[in-house]
């Protein structure tokens, strides 16, 4: 029984040295187990400080990206209203320049004539809508009165042909009645025939009565944008 106690002792004293030992050994490595206890401590609490401050910057990010979405928004908005604006005052200044030209006699020269004939494209296979402004600028009340007609000349299978308004207009007139004291607007769709190459339109003003010479205008076809 003593040598077994012996024994024991023998082996519990072996275990505490060897425990010693490994201690003593990670002491001199510079292993301290409760500084690193307290720097995984720290590491932790760094961890989800960090974690913490991620999850903040993301929701600001969040905000900063709608703000600026709402605010781009708001600048499209904006600039579309001022294009319109823009646009809407351009159109004013065109119309108050030709009415001064009609109603004041000193800025404009006196007479009937054709203020404009527009061509645009209406959708359909070889269609075009025209619009036709005639004007006159006169001192007294005198009414214009008679009438007007437009022919396109252009190529047909190479060869120069001229159609006549009845030919090309939709409503197939000859001419149209004019009776007015400044202005009058015509407007109107045209179909021009297969393969026909228009090049320009001529416009005719028939006045009726005295002392008012006939108009006549000659419009070259706006060439279509690629």
């Amino acid at each position: 029984m003593r040598n077994r106690a012996m024994l024991a002792a023998l082996v519990v004293a072996i275990l505490l040295s060897g425990w010693g030992l490994f201690e003593y050994g990670r002491y001199r490595a510079g292993f301290d187990t409760l500084t690193a206890q307290q720097e995984q401590g720290q590491l932790n609490r760094q961890n989800t400080e960090l974690q913490q401050e991620i999850v903040t910057l993301r929701e600001e990010k969040a905000i900063l990206e709608r703000s600026i979405q709402i605010d781009r928004q708001a600048y499209k908005a904006l600039e579309a209203t001022v294009g319109g604006l823009q646009a809407e005052i351009s159109e004013y200044k065109s119309e108050l320049a030709f009415y001064r030209g009609i109603v004041s006699p000193k800025d404009a020269q006196q007479g009937l004539r054709v203020e404009n004939f527009e061509i645009a494209a209406n959708g359909v296979e070889n269609g075009f809508r025209y619009k036709l402004v005639l004007t006159q600028v006169l001192k007294s009340d005198r009414l214009a009165r008679g009438r007007a007609s437009f022919e396109v000349e252009g190529l047909q299978e190479g060869q120069n042909k001229t159609l006549l308004q009845h030919e090309v207009s939709a409503d197939a007139i000859k001419f149209f009645s004019f009776n007015f004291k400044y202005f009058q607007n015509f407007e109107g769709d045209m179909t021009l025939p297969a393969g026909f190459i228009p090049l320009r339109v001529v416009v005719k003003v028939d006045p009726v009565g005295g002392g008012v010479d006939k108009v006549e205008k000659i419009v070259e076809w706006p060439v279509e944008e690629a």
